[in-house]
């Protein structure tokens, strides 16, 4: 028996990057309309998300392998910074 899911309405995207000590976009606007993951894939760095202009490490914090799912779409950028220089995070989304 087939299983109908409904149209797809948009395409996956993944991506990963590194953030410094210096507050930076890391999602832009726009980019996830349904939901997104984020991952501080870092062995010892911790990284710091914002949705203001600039992130500080007093923000909400993501320990070495932590993760967080937002799930909605990002109207506004979100900001991240790290612990340190080579903050390393993964993103996933719809």
């Amino acid at each position: 028996m087939p299983l109908n899911t409904g149209a797809i309405v948009g395409a996956g995207i993944s991506s990963n990057s590194t953030v410094g000590t210096t507050s930076a976009v890391i999602v832009p606007a726009g980019t996830y309309s349904n939901w997104v993951t984020i991952q501080n894939t870092h062995a010892t760095n911790k990284l710091s998300l914002s949705f203001n202009a600039t992130a500080t490490t007093a923000d909400y914090t993501l320990a070495p392998g932590a993760s967080i799912t937002l799930p909605f779409g990002l109207a506004n950028a979100l900001n991240g910074i790290g612990s340190a220089a080579g903050t390393t995070y993964a993103l996933i989304g719809l």
